[in-house]
Formats: structure tokens, sequence, C-alpha cells
């Protein structure tokens, strides 16, 4: 089984799409849902909202092996961090971090030890170097990437041998945030020339190609580290 938030657009749709052509079960779960299928099950919850994620509850799990990817994001406000309302940056924070943590922890408590289970949470190139005006997604995904290096530690020495949380940089992504990006003004984000480079170049990934490197690296990659980077995944 497949569990995986933000399944309506972008790289978690075409995350769900590849596992669905493969027969595999998927739970998606977000504000919205666009697949239909009969393997796919959708949970509505907004991951805004720590007290809906809260509510999220699981059936219990026979012993098929499970993998979670936290893959829904948002970019926040693009501009200064001293511009920006507290509310939007606790936005942020939630939806890329908190919602995850949350989600894990309840699977953490509710599968048993000795099942397969793999997590995997979508990180950012941004987590790793700065970009002015936006800070909350670089704090944001820096974060995730101490917090899964963390709960690997942590799962390792509570004896969860057949378990790996790792945090996936996909690269740059030709999707709606993209789009946000590239309509800043030069005022609120001085980067903004060289991501409309990226895209009138082609030097963004598709959604599609993101969803199968991800797939090699989950299931055909001896995961020795927690942090990873799709560019160095090879088709």
């Amino acid at each position: 089984m497949v569990i995986i938030t933000g399944t309506s657009k972008g790289i978690g749709k075409a995350i769900a799409e590849n596992y669905l052509s493969l027969g595999e079960k998927v739970v998606g779960i977000g504000r919205n849902h666009t697949l239909s299928h009969p393997n796919y099950s959708p949970v509505v919850c907004d991951l805004g909202d720590p007290n809906l994620v809260e509510q999220i509850s699981f059936p219990d799990f026979n012993e098929e092996p499970i993998i979670f990817i936290h893959n829904a994001g948002i970019l926040g406000k693009v501009d200064y961090f001293e511009k920006l309302d507290s509310n939007e940056i606790g936005q942020v924070m939630q939806v890329n971090l908190f919602a995850g943590a949350v989600i894990l922890q309840k699977l953490l408590k509710q599968i048993p030890k000795p099942t397969s289970f793999k997590c995997v949470f979508i990180s950012s190139g941004a987590g790793r170097n700065p970009i002015a005006s936006w800070a909350s997604y670089c704090a944001s995904k820096a974060a995730v990437d101490l917090f899964c290096q963390t709960i690997q530690l942590e799962e390792q020495q509570l004896g969860r041998n057949d378990f790996h949380c790792i945090s996936v940089a996909p690269g740059v992504v030709d999707t709606d945030m993209q789009v946000g990006i590239r309509t800043s003004s030069e005022t609120s984000f001085s980067e903004v020339a060289r991501f409309k480079e990226y895209k009138d170049s082609n030097q963004l990934y598709s959604p599609e190609l993101v969803a199968k490197k991800l797939f090699k690296l989950v299931h055909e990659t001896s995961l020795q580290q927690v942090l990873y980077s799709l560019r160095d995944i090879n088709l």
C-alpha cells in the first residue's frame, strides 16, 4: 500500500498514477482529489489545518509493505521575510513539515515493527541552499532533511529494522508552483529571471519523470543514506 499526500496535481498526482499503473493500492490525502481508479482511496483533509490532520485515521494494516510519501507542499508568499505575515509563515511549516510528521507518527504507532515500511518526504534543493524571498520554504525543507535523519536514527534504535526514512529533492519541476514563481515581481524576488530561463530553456523536469525517478530510488536502489537528489538518479 502506498499513502501519498497532495495527489490532486503535479508531482503527487504523477506518483500516484505511476503506482496505480503498476497495480498498487494508493491512499491519497489532501483537500482535492482528481483521480478516479478502483485502487485509489481518497482521504479528504486540509493539511494546512492541524486539527483536521490529527483526525486522520487508517484501517488496520496487514503484513503488506507500506510506503508513505509526504509530497504536499506550498511555497508561501514570495517576498522578503520582514514583509511576511506570521500566519503565512506558519502555514508553510504546517503543510511542508508538521502535517507529514503527524501522519508519520500515526503510522509508526500503528504499523508493526517487522513490517516493511518506507517513508519519503519530498524536500528541495532550497532546503540545502538559501534563496532570498523563500525564507519559510527554505526553512521548512531544511527541517524536513534533519527530521528524516532523526527519525531514521530513532527507529533504528527502536528495532524497526525493515524501515527507511528518506528526504528527496526532486529538482526543478514543471508544476503550478513554478508558474507562481515566474509571475513574481523582481522587487519581491530578485532571481525571477533565472526561473523564467529554466522554463524557456526546457530545464524543468516533468512530474512524470520525477515519479519514475522516485520509483527507481525507492524500489531499485540500496538505501544507505537519508538525503537524496533525483538529479543523481538515472533512468
